[in-house]
């Protein structure tokens, strides 16, 4: 990876996402690799961040005079430019308010009353192009300053969990399970990357209302607290929605861990679930667990579309019940609508998305730092204090309660003694009773850390008799460059096919109540999932183990818990919000099209550019989302693997060591991560310019008009494209995004089976093994034979046979062990 150009840009490149350019480009010629990637910067590398947080919680830890606070910690190292942002993010947004006013002042210039300000309509017109230009020069990177210092956060927390892992005591271990750390370090902290940019709505809405409010109060007078009460009424069903999603979520993530706790050990143990043939029952007791689960899933997402439909159905409930009153009592005046109207689209957005995502925001990141304060003030293993005087292990008075096992976990110090004393030189050997491995090459695992002795590390090969094991690892490693081969894969659709064939399938309340709208959309979309999980659990545990065991462990359970997450929650709401956003542009584009041709013939263009922009971004866009998700599954490897060999890294003093690869991974994880967010904003950048282009185009174009009605109309839809379009492409952004999940699911789904691996015979069950003895239940389990002709073992289909051509036979009344 080389040096990323953002630590050399000046400020015009920084503020523009000039410097991503290259990157760009080179991800729009061909195919990204790692290696093209930038390297993480370094204000956002792991170690920095984490010792920043570190040194502030061990500040919090001594000075505290009850509880230590994570919060106020976090406070210490990131409320500085927090408050930054939230500054710049409530200019934008207070910009908001002063657009209808200039929008009534261009429709009052065609009042006969206002005749000489006709020449000001054109200055009026340029002063909201303006003003539109100064919101997202300030909007966009306060966005994007609220989204990575929310990625620094969570990579200061990460750091933070992993580093207390390493020292908890056995005995909190033994209440931990390893899917809860993975629960509590995946599920919940990405959520502050994205989250974090709606914190600063917990106070701007209530600004932001209070100036709408008295602004509308001159408008249409008391009319404009119907207005006011209409949305809140809304914030207050969502609230109570939000509300009755609560007990459903509790239960559904309590059947959510029990679901991956049992695919996890599963996964974990495959060799013995294909052994005793256990791949049915297993796949039936999992799928009784996600049928519970996917009724609750339904009903949640059944409360979350009414909650998200709020905000389509605003604007028809603001009309009926604010402006159609004043327009009956007191007349039409065009000025005075256009102009609630207006007010009224900023309030909604800000009661019905802003605020109630907002309050959900610091709902869950207070409850998530609590849990993860309360992981940190868990007991920690007690250092021995080595005694350099001491030359064997000298136990002092010790009293306990104990087996053999027991009592080499208290001389590792694992456990603490009743009472006594335990005194050695510090130099342990240990080799645990369950063998245990770390991921990496067989140097790895003998150095584990320390530097290269080739003496030494020769007499180990030796002396264990790896030297035919280190031949074949470096042949495989040496034929790196050469074609693999490949095993036999089922002939199957490709995703997209998949989708439809499920969805036509499953899609009769779709046609019968309204074609991809509304609840019918997210009712099939479950039961898509529903089915996706099915076939997936179902592949893994019929593919061979030479397919099973190129892959991690921590590779497979990323796709059963947040790429299933992602499918179950956020894909239906999110797509049924691009199809609403869709028509909402789309109708608002041709409704001023027909009115003036000529805006139309303005927006070809500018929709040309859009496109081509669109597809050069998504070309680098979705390759380094790829590469993220990639890069994502190492962390969670390792942490799971660090808690498995904990005992082997503590006693052997490896933490440190251990620490450094899990920021290695985490620093090549935030790279694409960083650089995804950076190009994505790149983006969004040159997006608004071009509707900045087409507003101005609109508004001139109106302005030049003499009917005020049509000039208001005009105005009005432009604003509405502006404020809503970058919305629409942001959702089909993350829509593409989310598919890829679905692409991830359906590669697994896509697993050969064992049952149709070249030159083995159909049918299910073992048809590699042939079992032939009529006699065999007449003399089992108290006799039985066994013979074995020809055996070859592989680890994978590519590799060297660790085991070949044995033949054995096994009298009845012996056994036969083979580790």
């Amino acid at each position: 990876m080389q040096k990323s150009p953002v630590e050399d840009a000046n400020f015009l490149s920084k503020f523009f996402f000039w410097w991503t350019s290259p990157l760009l480009r080179k991800g729009f010629k061909k195919k990204l690799e790692l290696s093209d990637v930038y390297k993480a910067p370094s204000f956002d590398l792991a170690d920095n961040l984490s010792e920043r947080l570190e040194r502030e919680w061990d500040r919090e830890i001594v000075s505290a005079k009850k509880r230590p606070k994570l919060m106020r910690a976090l406070a210490r190292c990131f409320l500085g430019p927090f408050l930054f942002f939230g500054i710049l993010l409530y200019l934008g947004e207070a910009s908001k308010t002063v657009q209808p006013q200039l929008l009534g002042r261009i429709i009052a210039s065609f009042d006969p009353f206002h005749a000489p300000e006709r020449s000001q309509g054109y200055f009026l017109a340029l002063g909201l192009c303006l003003l539109f230009t100064a919101r997202f020069l300030l909007l966009q990177p306060a966005i994007f300053g609220l989204h990575h210092l929310g990625m620094q956060i969570r990579i200061a927390l990460f750091s933070l969990i992993y580093k207390k892992t390493l020292k908890l005591s056995s005995r909190v271990l033994d209440k931990i399970s390893t899917d809860q750390l993975v629960s509590l370090m995946s599920a919940h902290l990405n959520k502050l990357d994205e989250s974090l940019g709606l914190a600063h709505f917990i106070w701007i809405t209530p600004l932001q209302c209070i100036l709408c409010v008295g602004l509308i109060w001159e408008l249409i007078e008391v009319n404009g607290f119907c207005a006011l009460a209409a949305l809140t009424l809304l914030g207050i069903i969502q609230a109570w929605l939000s509300q009755k999603m609560g007990p459903h979520r509790v239960k559904r993530a309590g059947m959510i861990n029990r679901r991956l706790a049992l695919t996890s050990e599963i996964v974990e143990n495959i060799h013995s679930v294909k052994a005793y043939g256990w791949e049915d029952v297993m796949e039936t007791i999992i799928k009784n667990i996600r049928q519970d689960e996917m009724t609750l899933t339904r009903k949640i997402g059944y409360l979350r579309y009414f909650y998200s439909a709020a905000y389509f159905f605003s604007a028809i409930l603001v009309i009926v019940s604010a402006i159609v009153p004043h327009a009956l009592s007191k007349g039409i005046i065009l000025r005075r609508i256009f102009t609630t109207a207006s007010y009224c689209m900023v309030l909604r957005m800000t009661l019905t998305r802003q605020l109630p995502g907002s309050i959900q925001m610091w709902y869950d990141t207070l409850a998530l730092v609590k849990k993860i304060e309360d992981f940190l003030l868990k007991e920690e293993y007690r250092v021995l204090e080595y005694n350099l005087t001491t030359t064997e292990v000298e136990l002092v008075n010790v009293s306990a309660s104990w087996d053999e096992s027991s009592l080499l976990m208290m001389i590792l110090g694992e456990l603490v003694p009743t009472e006594g004393k335990i005194k050695h030189s510090g130099r342990i050997s240990f080799s645990p009773q369950n063998s245990w491995i770390m991921p990496g090459t067989i140097r790895d695992n003998i150095l584990f850390g320390l530097t290269y002795d080739e003496y030494r590390y020769t007499s180990v090969i030796k002396a264990c008799q790896l030297e035919e094991v280190q031949d074949l690892h470096s042949n495989q490693h040496s034929n790196t460059s050469s074609p693999p081969t490949h095993l036999a894969v089922i002939v199957t659709p490709t995703s997209a096919y998949y989708i439809i064939y499920i969805f036509v399938a499953t899609s009769e309340s779709v046609l019968a109540l309204g074609f991809f709208r509304g609840l019918p959309l997210v009712h099939t979309l479950l039961t898509v999932s529903k089915r996706l999980h099915e076939q997936m659990l179902s592949a893994v545990l019929r593919a061979p183990m030479a397919v099973l065991n190129t892959m991690k462990t921590g590779r497979i359970m990323n796709r059963f818990t947040k790429d299933m997450a992602t499918i179950d929650d956020m894909l239906p709401l999110v797509l049924f919000d691009l199809i609403q956003l869709t028509l909402i542009v789309t109708g608002a584009i041709f409704t001023v099209s027909i009115m003036r041709p000529y805006i139309f013939i303005a927006a070809i263009p500018l929709a040309i550019i859009f496109v081509i922009l669109r597809k050069y971004f998504l070309r680098t866009g979705q390759q380094l989302k790829l590469l993220e998700a990639e890069a994502r599954s190492p962390i969670f490897s390792h942490l799971i693997i660090s808690l498995k060999g904990l005992w082997t890294i503590r006693a052997f003093g490896r933490q440190t060591y251990f620490e450094t690869l899990f920021h290695k991974a985490l620093n090549t994880h935030t790279a694409t991560w960083f650089h995804y967010l950076s190009t994505l904003r790149w983006f969004l950048f040159r997006c608004d310019i071009i509707f900045v282009l087409f507003f101005t185009a609109a508004a001139f174009i109106a302005v030049g008009t003499n009917r005020e009605w049509e000039i208001g109309i005009i105005v009005a839809l432009a604003m509405l494209i502006l404020g809503t379009f970058q919305w629409a492409v942001i959702t089909s952004i993350t829509v593409d995004g989310l598919m890829r999940s679905v692409d991830r699911v359906f590669k697994f789904i896509d697993l050969p089976s064992e049952e149709l691996l070249p030159g083995k015979p159909g049918g299910k069950g073992r048809p590699d093994l042939i079992i032939d003895n009529p006699h065999a239940q007449d003399y089992w389990p108290n006799r039985g034979q066994m013979d074995v002709q020809g055996l070859a073992v592989k680890y994978t289909e590519a590799g060297r046979a660790v085991l070949s051509d044995i033949s054995f036979s096994v009298e009845g009344g012996l056994s036969v062990s083979l580790e």
